[in-house]
């Protein structure tokens, strides 16, 4: 033992009190004597270091372990030995050890990922200096305050060995000491030689204690668990932790670090790393609270084969059965069957299902093979397309496998081709079903309908038995696409849509319908569905089909039988037949007919790219407002609606707001142009800004536009936009809209203004369903720490309008 104020390691570091002791020596708090800054210091115990070879075996490991620089480990200041004891000087970090912090419970998803993935990272640094760490677990770990948030420290190496290339070496026979008892791998239980992969192993039990709040095994005695580790299954995660079952590719992982077999777990720490990184993006790019699965691109043995009548590909876990009509069982978990409200969509009679999150190979139209893999990019808004066959499982079922290759090959033949023709991305291809995503919401519809007229030309020309009918179903949104999956929220809505879309239409919700080209297709109203885990419904869209002949050639350019053909279909018809034909022939050897395609196509594109307010566009998408500007004033520039709601885009980007509004204002109602959605998104917030002419500019717009976007905004996260929404439509006192659920959520703003004006907007709406919110945000307000010697942000105005609403609800 040290006593107080010994100085340690010639002078340079004093003891200022013990902290606690472990199997290899004492901690103590101490001081650096020179910076006057906290130091924690190990001292090795006697005995162990008077054994032989242990002095040179702990200068050694100490040296490397100097040498790690990573956030999630401790760092080693000194080391040396200091009388007749070894001592280890390390960084004093203050924070709650992992242990304590799972005291209440296990972590919540996205907070456990974000620790999990740090600690992966640090040990992937120790890993790097040939260390295995040997004692992995909660005690080990602290959880300290940093700038960027949480930050997990790998604490403790008291026991940590070097990975000895040579086995004979006389340092790696010396003083074998087994880690703790609960968190020990198989191969350490069993004395076996070990190497990072027991790591490995010692963190997916920690993985798997900081996700369900216990341990996969249950001991309850040091030689119950090292037989248990060696020996026994541990129990399944998703049955220690139910609430986890969605997230299939975090269970899996999990489930594989605790394999006995080494070869059989994450072989690196770094990969470990990465998985846990794809874990944890997935849920923080999207609402935590709608349960977004976690999907891993690798099936676990077990899995069910999609074969023939099956339709179902379960990821480690058989999916919950689901009955006639039911849609799709993806990413293992059946969804609820979701409720259709007037008008409704016609809903089709099915047993198929659609599944995507694993590795398959594509065939058919010469599309390129998806490999496993779960390479990912950043989180971007896309469009996604499911498309599946109406009663494909029942077919499959009655028809002959001749018949079924023959059909799956007319659907790859006819279907695939068009994702690539319309610039989309085929994720996968499951059986009946395609999943691809495009960045332009207009492109999926234009390959929807494509896909639809393709297949009215197939079956004009077979038995009806023989003939195909699709769903085509389009929903926008942020997602992670990976190589063979694609990963968040938008994903489960439209795969309810696919529950109620109709065969031979292309289908999308109010998301779609806000951003696409509305020139180009008209659409139709066709029911509503909820929203998966929420109490709101979205509208659906259908494209209008044509009243008689194919349902979408007009809409497509595409001239049928007997119908005249005008110059202007001419020419569109010329531009994508050079356009398909291109890209279908490389070499070019068509002489003087494959020019005329390539003329005709390339004016098109020239005249399209050469639009002055297609450049201006383009610059202001770059951030570059004033040369947008300066195109816009150039004397090649058409007058109209359309260059007036684009100025006046480039005004909001120069926060030059009164310009902006009045550019709007100067339409007269004639000049009823859809405006673009980042129009009403700046004038929502110029409105959430307290500009109130942006109201006036608001009213100036079509309506039935406006109050679609605004909607959608309202409901949508916190924000200064959402707020100039939400006072946009309660002042126009519009029907339908929740402001008790909105005000309150509004009380949850960090601006102080917002939170004062939502307060007293609830009082005067005297509903005492607002009074919980109104209380927590009182009592929020009373606790906050006053800034700059002041009082608590608005803790008298909300404390007033609590008082107001309180009389007002009085019995």
């Amino acid at each position: 033992m040290l006593a107080p104020d010994a100085l340690v390691l010639d002078g340079r570091f004093r003891v200022l009190g013990p902290l606690g002791s472990g199997g290899m020596g004492e901690v103590y708090l101490g001081e650096q004597v020179s910076l006057g800054r906290k130091v924690a210091i190990k001292v090795l115990h006697h005995d162990l270091h008077a054994q032989a070879g242990m002095a040179e075996r702990f200068k050694r490991e100490a040296r490397l372990l100097s040498a790690v620089e990573h956030p999630a480990v401790v760092r080693i200041v000194d080391f040396g030995e200091s009388g007749d004891a070894a001592c280890l000087v390390m960084e004093f970090v203050e924070g709650q050890s992992l242990y304590d912090a799972l005291q209440g419970g296990p972590l919540l998803a996205p907070r456990a990922l974000a620790l999990l993935q740090q600690l992966a990272e640090g040990l992937a640094a120790i890993h790097d200096k040939g260390i295995i760490h040997r004692d992995l677990k909660p005690e080990n770990v602290l959880i300290s305050p940093s700038v960027r948030g949480e930050q997990a420290r790998l604490l403790d190496f008291g026991i940590a060995r070097l990975v000895e290339p040579d086995a004979n070496s006389a340092l790696s026979q010396v003083g074998v000491v087994l880690g703790t008892p609960e968190y020990l791998s198989p191969e350490q239980a069993v004395g076996a030689k070990v190497d990072t992969r027991s790591d490995l192993y010692s963190f997916g039990v920690l993985a798997y204690r900081v996700l369900s709040g216990r341990l996969p095994f249950d001991g309850p005695s040091p030689r119950h668990f090292l037989s248990q580790h060696a020996s026994h299954a541990p129990l399944p995660l998703d049955r220690a932790a139910p609430h986890l079952s969605r997230y299939v590719g975090l269970l899996s992982l999990v489930m594989r670090l605790l394999d006995k077999d080494p070869a059989k777990r994450p072989q690196t720490a770094k990969e470990l790393a990465d998985a846990l990184g794809l874990a944890h993006a997935a849920l923080m790019a999207f609402t935590p609270s709608q349960g977004t699965p976690i999907v891993h691109a690798t099936p676990a043995a077990g899995t069910a084969p999609v074969g023939s009548g099956s339709g179902t590909a379960a990821f480690g876990v058989n999916p919950a059965p689901v009955g006639p009509g039911s849609g799709t069982a993806a990413f293992g978990v059946a969804p609820a069957a979701p409720s259709v409200t007037a008008p409704p969509v016609q809903a089709q009679q099915r047993t198929g299902t659609a599944a995507f999150g694993t590795a398959a190979r594509l065939t058919g139209g010469g599309m390129p093979a998806v490999t496993g893999g779960a390479a990912v990019t950043k989180a971007q808004n896309v469009t996604v397309m499911l498309t599946d066959i109406q009663g494909f499982t029942d077919r499959m079922s009655r028809q002959t496998h001749e018949e079924n290759a023959r059909m799956l090959d007319t659907h790859d033949r006819l279907l695939m081709p068009l994702v690539r023709e319309h610039d989309g991305k085929l994720v996968q291809k499951r059986g009946d079903a395609l999943l691809a995503v495009f960045r332009a919401p207009s492109s999926s519809i234009r390959c929807g309908m494509a896909m639809q007229q393709a297949l009215w030309r197939y079956n004009q020309t077979v038995p009806v038995e023989h003939q195909l009918h699709i769903r085509v179903c389009l929903h926008v949104g942020e997602v992670l696409v990976t190589n063979d999956a694609v990963l968040g929220e938008p994903m489960e809505v439209v795969k309810a849509v696919e529950h109620v879309a109709a065969a031979d239409e292309v289908t999308f919700t109010e998301a779609v319908n806000m951003v696409r080209n509305r020139a180009e297709a008209r659409a139709e109203p066709c029911g509503t569905i909820p929203l998966p885990g929420r109490d709101e419904k979205v509208q659906l869209y259908r494209v209008t089909r044509s009243e008689e002949g194919s349902p979408f050639g007009a809409a497509l350019g595409i001239r049928e039988p007997g119908t005249k053909q005008s110059p202007l279909d001419g020419l569109r018809t010329k531009a994508r037949e050079g356009a398909m034909y291109l890209r279908h022939h490389p070499r070019v050897r068509a002489g003087v007919a494959g020019a005329l395609v390539l003329l005709v196509a390339g004016v098109a594109w020239t005249v399209h790219a050469n639009d002055p307010r297609v450049q201006a566009r383009g610059l202001l998408k770059d951030g570059k407002p004033r040369e947008a500007l300066q195109r816009l004033d150039a004397p090649d520039v058409p007058r109209g609606a359309e260059t007036t709601l684009l100025r006046a885009e480039v005004k909001h980007a120069q926060n030059r707001h009164n310009e902006e509004h009045a550019l709007i204002q100067s339409l007269g109602k004639e000049d009823s142009l859809e405006p673009e959605m980042a129009l009403l998104d700046g004038l929502a917030e110029d409105l959430g800004n307290n500009d109130t002419s942006a109201s006036t500019a608001l009213d100036a717009l079509p309506a039935p536009t406006v109050r679609s976007h605004l909607e959608s905004l309202a409901r949508g996260e916190l924000s200064t936009k959402q707020w100039g929404a939400l006072r946009y439509l309660d002042a126009k006192d519009h029907a339908g809209l929740d402001r008790v659920k909105l005000f309150s959520a509004s009380l949850e703003s960090s601006d102080c203004g917002v939170r004062a004006k939502a307060a007293q907007r609830l009082a005067s709406l005297g509903d005492p369903a607002a009074l919980p919110a109104l209380t927590r945000a009182v009592e929020s307000a009373s606790s906050e720490k006053p800034s700059g010697g002041g009082k608590a942000c608005n803790a008298q105005v909300l404390t007033r309008a609590l008082e107001e609403l309180k009389k007002k609800t009085a019995p």
